[in-house]
């Protein structure tokens, strides 16, 4: 995908994403080598984003599934970033886990 950044178009490998944190009016994505900072909307981006790889965990965050290192209480971790998951977005984050196979039901 292509996101606007300062005056021009930046290319975004769906497969290099870590992470999209919101950041007021503007969306930081965190690639595997950069930081990218957009003025896109959650909505803009998520309608791009394949659902099968990446999830809303948080009213400030998507993550790329396949990056997950591990979660727990304090939340999912990536790349020795904690990221919250949000009390709404709980269950549909273990359900999700549960269909891929990745934990029990």
């Amino acid at each position: 995908m292509f996101v606007k950044t300062e005056n021009r178009m930046q290319k975004v490998v769906f497969e290099d994403i870590l992470y999209i944190e919101g950041m007021k009016d503007y969306l930081r994505i965190i690639t595997l080598t950069d930081r990218i900072m957009t003025l896109q909307s959650f909505a803009e981006i998520e309608s791009v984003l394949p659902s099968s790889d990446f999830m809303r965990v948080h009213k400030s965050f998507i993550v790329a599934v396949n990056k997950i290192e591990s979660f727990g209480r304090k939340g999912i971790v990536i790349k020795d970033k904690c990221i919250p998951v949000g009390d709404m977005y709980k269950k549909q984050f273990m359900e999700m886990l549960s269909k891929r196979g990745l934990i029990k039901p």
